[in-house]
């Protein structure tokens, strides 16, 4: 994102891409295709009998055989007295591989006169399987619920039926209504009030159906006449409406999202014919979270572009389209990239004399922590969640004082893409521009090699961050941000503070004269001596270098 997508990643940041969301980012989670077609298989195989030929059961399998490429004899040499996936690879694979192209087929195969669904709400069990409360989001769906609050993925397509990206929202925000994403899983919901963020869901949600069958049964789709019939159907017309509209109004992004389906295809055709993507358009068009781009992503990038893709430029132009990261490291790498972006946008954004060139360390510093952050960083539920709930609460310590929705795991650091945030009247009240720049002169005596810094826990009396000096003998010590010298007290006065252990506490605004407070002293210069307190507001109104800068910084440390 440094490099070769270095247009996509601020585009990102920006706000400028709307997601669009396959089942390759739930795999770990739900069924992939794979899944559902040995789940159909098994349950036509154990629901058969094997003596009747007129059994529902048995012609259904039979013709999803037939489906796979199987003829008579490959059909009879099959062992279906066994469960299906513990017949040996080189038998089962094939067959599985096949019918992942024809997954559409397989789910419209008609079991007798059951309903035209039948494989899908019964078999499937799409409700049961897709939006059991036992499921939990991982890696995918945490981020882009951050992201989501961040503010930069504010449109959502997905052609998932899990719930779980809103899940993920629900917990990082303590289940706050206002902050959930808007969910359109049948076309009339199109007009819903609007959220931060809108998933529109045009193959329908388990969760909905689960909720009410009668009204969102009809709008899962999976069977091949559905899809195939999606575009052309009227009452999918404000589907196609907002979808035409959003891939003109936004360029693409894809994760775990093959592009295989039919109605996908015209959906992009369509939106091709009204307004196309110029194909050297910054931020890039369409971009493809895959290792290799398949058949059908490659014949999304020939119809969209049309004559603007040759034989003499097709190589370079899907090289270009893909990000050889799939969704976990990709959207791990994005969040990290967004936060460290914002924090250079609030570093440009803080007053003072400090000449733009001058800032360029600072920029430094932050790519330095964001970096060294992604090396030490797992694709994991874990290390995702960790990360999240450490800035939930460094953000209330440095917002307020304290930490006043301890069940809230993540805090944006604005509710805007970047373009949006010098419109933020509250930063100068939030201490947010000092913040990055104190987290950007942190950055840079990490990349001088003046100290090192390391991760506090989540939990009461922590730091923002510990610092260590490099020179021999050096002790670590808490780093505590906040806004004001009231917040300070604050600090002190509920136990997240605590002077005796010569903590460094870094204020965004001036640092006041010594005022009486109750038994917890008072912030100032007249304050405990081991606590050394730093403004770095008084600090940028004083330096017109980085050097003095940084040289005042370290002074006050005084590590």
């Amino acid at each position: 994102m440094d490099n070769a997508f270095t247009s996509f990643a601020e585009g990102v940041a920006n706000g400028r891409y709307s997601f669009w969301l396959g089942s390759g980012i739930s795999l770990g989670v739900v069924p992939g295709l794979w899944g559902v077609i040995e789940t159909v298989i098994e349950f036509l195989r154990v629901s058969r009998d094997p003596a009747d030929a007129t059994c529902k059961f048995n012609r259904a399998l039979g013709e999803a055989l037939q489906l796979a490429g199987l003829n008579a004899v490959q059909v009879a040499a099959l062992d279906l007295t066994v469960p299906f996936n513990t017949l040996p690879k080189p038998t089962s694979e094939p067959i599985v591989s096949a019918l992942l192209k024809n997954y559409a087929k397989l789910l419209a195969i008609r079991v007798g006169t059951e309903p035209f669904d039948y494989l899908v709400w019964n078999v499937v069990k799409v409700p049961e399987t897709y939006a059991a409360a036992a499921l939990q989001p991982d890696v995918e769906h945490l981020c882009l619920a951050a992201l989501s609050l961040e503010g930069v993925a504010t449109d959502m397509v997905s052609a998932n039926w899990d719930p779980l990206v809103e899940r993920a929202v629900a917990a990082l925000t303590n289940g706050n209504e206002a902050l959930a994403p808007t969910v359109v899983a049948k076309p009339d919901e199109v007009q819903l009030h609007r959220n931060r963020a809108r998933i529109i869901k045009f193959h329908g949600c388990a969760a909905k159906a689960a909720a009410n069958e009668a009204d969102y049964r009809q709008w899962l789709v999976a069977r091949h006449a559905q899809i195939i019939g999606w575009c052309g159907n009227l009452a999918n017309q404000p589907f196609m409406t907002a979808l035409v509209a959003l891939i003109n109004e936004k360029p693409t992004f894809m994760l775990g999202l093959s592009a295989q389906d039919g109605n996908i295809q015209h959906v992009f055709q369509t939106a091709a014919k009204q307004v196309a993507w110029d194909i050297n358009a910054t931020p890039p068009g369409y971009v493809f979270s895959e290792n290799e781009l398949g058949l059908d992503q490659r014949s999304l990038l020939e119809n969209v572009y049309g004559n603007q893709i040759t034989p003499a430029n097709y190589d370079a132009v899907c090289d270009a389209a893909r990000i050889q990261a799939f969704a976990k490291p990709l959207l791990t790498a994005l969040l990290l990239d967004v936060l460290a972006r914002k924090l250079v946008a609030l570093i440009g954004l803080m007053p003072g004399p400090l000449p733009g060139h001058e800032r360029q360390p600072l920029i430094d510093g932050i790519a330095r922590l964001r970096n060294d952050l992604a090396s030490a960083a797992t694709t994991s539920v874990p290390f995702i969640v960790g990360l999240l709930e450490r800035w939930a609460r460094a953000s209330q310590l440095l917002r307020a004082g304290e930490v006043t929705q301890p069940d809230v795991k993540y805090i944006p650091i604005s509710a805007d893409a970047i373009p949006g945030m010098a419109g933020n009247q509250d930063q100068a009240a939030l201490g947010l521009r000092e913040a990055a720049v104190a987290l950007g002169l942190l950055g840079a005596g990490v990349g001088r090699g003046d100290w090192s810094l390391d991760a506090e826990p989540a939990t009461a009396g922590a730091g923002a961050v510990a610092v260590t000096s490099t020179r021999p003998g050096a002790i670590r010590t808490k780093v505590y941000l906040t806004a004001n010298a009231y917040f300070a007290m604050l600090l002190v006065g509920n136990g997240e503070l605590n002077e005796l252990e010569a903590p460094i506490l870094i204020q965004a605004k001036p640092l006041i004269p010594s005022i009486s407070r109750s038994p917890v002293g008072s912030f100032g210069r007249t304050g405990v001596p081991p606590t050394r307190e730093i403004s770095i507001a008084s600090m940028m109104d004083a330096c017109v270098t980085f050097d003095e800068l940084y040289a005042d910084f370290r002074r006050e440390l005084a590590i």
